[in-house]
């Protein structure tokens, strides 16, 4: 997924408008709609792998990274390095951007959330994830078409649907980390063999019971957006798709080692790549002139490029949190202080 992350990113930044037109990319572009719903889902099967619930020390060391990385997607929106000047002077384009729910909002919220529900059902938390799942699937398309969010606060109405500008609110994409946790407790700890017949049984249950019910919502649904099927197969899709990945990582494939560093530094990869294409409040990106304005081989070219420097940067970054752990996590806290710092006397 962040392999797939970046090269489309790369292609729909960079891309001339009659490239993008061109019918191999359209049919990119359907796999591109998993990216982050594979994401999503993939932080949700992490969480759920642990036997719940945590002990305080763990719960505790957990909600921490995930308000670390509700505040990384709120970095990434700011308009201006400084808090005074983005209070007074961002325009309503600004805002909007600021405080839409992005992948990283979605992640950290709903995981919370999980974590809370661990601590107060226990061994049982399973279920009432499972159930809140299908309430926020088939609650989608009211909650979109009730227009809630016109009357809720600026910073609270993106979480609910897209009208607002977000890209990930939470109906439906938080179904994706509710499922995600499920399908960690329920598949991750299992024997092989059985977690290898749930994946391809509970995938192409998925895909029959989407395809049903895109049947039935067409013409009242939109696929593309609300509708409970096209969460139904993407699901399926990433389960079967965790599967291949498992046999491709038995048969050690070539490149699998490289995919399975991008993943475990995702959120390095992630943040790291969106500043090297659109740069940031600490400057601009030197491709930002080349935006829509490269060709194929140009594109292509940029792309592996990029590559081995994410593929270095996340190999530096994963040696020196496994060779010196502590001063790793002490400077992570010294750059997340600065920047707090600095970004609250800074003027203007």
């Amino acid at each position: 997924m962040a392999l797939v992350m970046v090269q489309g990113h790369v292609m729909d930044t960079l891309l001339t408008v009659s490239a993008q037109a061109q019918p191999w990319y359209v049919f990119q572009q359907i796999f591109h709609g998993s990216t982050a719903p594979g994401f999503l889902f993939a932080s949700g099967y992490v969480a759920g792998l642990p036997r719940a619930p945590l002990s305080a020390r763990a719960g505790i060391r957990r909600a921490r990274r995930l308000l670390f990385i509700l505040g990384v997607g709120y970095f990434l929106h700011l308009p201006f390095f400084s808090l005074w000047k983005t209070v007074g002077a961002a325009s309503p384009a600004e805002r909007a951007a600021l405080f839409a729910c992005d992948a990283l909002q979605v992640i950290a919220a709903t995981q919370l959330f999980v974590l809370a529900l661990q601590w107060v059902a226990g061994r049982h938390w399973t279920r009432g994830a499972g159930i809140l799942t299908l309430v926020v699937i088939a609650a989608t398309p009211l909650v979109w078409s009730a227009g809630l969010s016109r009357h809720l606060p600026g910073v609270l109405a993106p979480w609910l649907d897209e009208s607002t500008g977000s890209r990930f609110p939470v109906f439906p994409f938080a179904a994706f980390v509710l499922a995600g946790t499920v399908g960690g407790m329920a598949l991750g700890r299992a024997e092989p063999q059985t977690r290898h017949r749930r994946e391809i049984g509970w995938g192409l249950s998925l895909v029959g019971l989407g395809a049903v019910l895109a049947w039935a919502l067409s013409g009242k649904v939109d696929y593309w957006g609300p509708s409970p099927a096209y969460v139904f197969v993407r699901l399926a899709g990433l389960l079967l798709l965790l599967r291949l990945v498992e046999a491709a990582a038995h048969r050690e494939l070539p490149g699998v080692r490289a995919v399975a560093l991008l993943g475990h530094e995702t959120l390095l990869v992630y943040v790291l790549h969106l500043y090297i294409l659109f740069g940031g409040v600490f400057g601009r990106s030197p491709l930002t002139p080349w935006h829509g304005q490269l060709g194929v081989a140009g594109t292509l070219s940029v792309l592996l490029l990029m590559l081995p420097v994410l593929l270095a940067a996340a190999w530096l970054w994963r040696a020196a949190k496994h060779h010196a752990p502590r001063e790793a996590q002490l400077l992570l806290v010294f750059v997340t202080v600065t920047f707090l710092y600095e970004f609250g006397v800074r003027p203007w």
